[in-house]
C-alpha cells in the first residue's frame, strides 16, 4: 500500500500546478510589464514630448479586439479538428481552453516555455495521453516556426517588403535559427534512438538515489511512465509526418491565417492612433519579432517585449504616440490573454479530479504490484 502511494505521487508530480506559486508569477510579470511601460513614457516625458491623442479614433480598438478573438478561435479550431488524427475527439471549448491556457503560461514564465507543458495538461485531461498531447503540442510548435519562416518568405518574395532587423535584433534572430536547430536535431535523434533516452533516464533514478537519498518513489514506475510517454510520442510523429499529413498542411494553414490576424491587431491600434502606416509594412515588421521574443528570459518576455517593440514601432507611431501605442498593443495581447486564460487554467487545475492508475498499474512488474 506504502509503495502504491508513492507510485501515485511520482506519477502525477508531473501534472501538478500550484495556484500559489502561478500567482506569484502571474505578479512578477505584470509588475515587469507595466514597470517598462512606465520607463517609457517617463523617456518620453523627459524629453518634453507631448502624447497626441488629437485624433484617437476608438472604433478601430474595437476592431482589433476582433480580430483577436477571431485568432483565438482559428487557433482553438486548430487544436479540435488536429486531436481527430488519433482517432480522439475533445469538444471546441477543450480546445479553446487548452489555447487560452497555453497562452496564460507563457505570458508568466521565462521565455514563454510554460505554454507548451500547460497545453500537454489541459490535452491529457481531455482524453489524449501525455504522448499524444506531447507529439501534437510539440509537432504543432515546430509548424509554428514554419508559419513564420513562411510568412517572411512570402513578404520578401511575393510581396517585394523587406523584412528587415538591425543591431542586437539581428543577432538574437541568428541565435534562435541556431538554437533551434540544435534542438531539432536532438528531438529527431531522440525519435531514432530511444535507447540513448533510456539510458539517460536509468542516469538520473541513480543520480536521485545517490544525491537525494530522502527522495521515495518506484524506479519501475518511473521507467514505465517514460517507456509510455516515449511509445505515444513517437507514434504520434508517424501520424503526423506518415499516415495523416494532412493534419501537418491544416496546421500551417491555421497558424498562417491566426499570425495575419493576430498581427492585424497593431495594425488596428496604429489605426486608432492616427498613424497611417501601410498594411503589409506593419504586418511584416511583426514576424521576425516572434522569433526573437522567445530569447527574452523574463516572465512572458516582459520587459524586453515593449521596448523591442517600441524601437521597432517608433518609424510608424513617432515619438509622440510610441508610448501609447505600446501600452495599448501591451494590453490587447498581454493583459487580456493573461486574465481570460488565466480564468480558463485555474477552473482546470482546482476543479478537476486525477484520471485512474490502473493503466500504469497494469504495466508494473508483479512484485511491485503486490507491495
Amino acid at each position: 500500500m506504502e509503495n502504491n502511494k508513492r507510485r501515485d505521487g511520482l506519477m502525477y508530480e508531473h501534472e501538478r500546478y500550484e495556484p500559489s506559486n502561478i500567482k506569484k508569477q502571474v505578479i512578477i510579470s505584470i509588475l515587469i510589464s507595466l514597470g517598462t511601460t512606465i520607463f517609457i513614457f517617463s523617456i518620453i516625458s523627459f524629453r518634453g514630448i507631448s502624447i497626441d491623442l488629437s485624433v484617437f479614433r476608438l472604433e478601430w480598438l474595437v476592431y482589433g479586439i476582433i480580430f483577436l478573438i477571431l485568432a483565438w478561435i482559428v487557433d482553438g479550431v486548430r487544436v479540435y479538428l488536429s486531436s481527430r488524427a488519433w482517432n480522439k475527439t475533445i469538444t471546441f471549448e477543450q480546445a479553446l481552453k487548452t489555447v487560452l491556457s497555453g497562452y496564460f503560461m507563457s505570458t508568466i514564465t521565462p521565455s514563454a516555455t510554460g505554454g507548451t507543458p500547460a497545453q500537454m495538461y489541459v490535452l491529457s485531461r481531455s482524453g489524449l495521453t501525455w504522448g499524444e498531447a506531447g507529439s501534437l503540442v510539440v509537432v504543432c510548435g515546430i509548424l509554428y516556426q514554419v508559419s513564420l519562416l513562411l510568412l517572411i518568405v512570402v513578404f520578401i518574395f511575393l510581396f517585394d517588403i523587406r523584412v528587415a532587423l538591425q543591431g542586437i535584433l539581428l543577432k538574437l534572430l541568428y541565435t534562435f535559427a541556431i538554437f533551434y536547430s540544435i534542438i531539432m536535431f536532438l528531438l529527431f535523434y531522440f525519435l531514432y534512438r530511444p535507447q540513448v533516452l533510456y539510458r539517460l533516464t536509468n542516469w538520473g533514478i541513480n543520480f536521485v538515489k545517490r544525491y537525494f537519498r530522502r527522495a521515495k518513489f518506484s524506479e519501475a514506475a518511473v521507467r514505465t511512465w517514460v517507456e509510455e510517454f516515449f511509445d505515444d510520442f513517437r507514434r504520434g510523429f508517424s501520424i503526423l509526418f506518415l499516415k495523416k499529413p494532412q493534419y501537418l498542411a491544416w496546421n500551417l494553414g491555421c497558424y498562417i491565417i491566426y499570425f495575419i490576424l493576430f498581427f492585424s491587431v497593431g495594425f488596428c491600434i496604429l489605426k486608432a492612433l492616427g498613424a497611417n502606416s501601410p498594411y503589409l509594412r506593419v504586418i511584416s515588421a511583426q514576424i521576425p519579432l516572434y522569433y526573437i521574443f522567445g530569447f527574452i528570459p523574463t516572465p512572458g518576455a516582459s520587459g524586453g517585449v515593449e521596448l523591442t517593440v517600441t524601437s521597432v514601432f517608433l518609424r510608424f507611431t513617432g515619438p509622440q504616440k510610441v508610448g501609447m501605442y505600446v501600452l495599448l498593443w501591451r494590453v490587447a495581447t498581454f493583459y487580456f490573454p493573461l486574465f481570460l486564460g488565466g480564468y480558463a487554467f485555474f477552473r482546470i487545475i482546482t476543479g478537476q479530479k486525477k484520471p485512474s492508475m490502473k493503466k500504469y498499474h497494469s504495466r508494473l512488474p508483479d512484485e511491485e504490484k503486490n507491495e
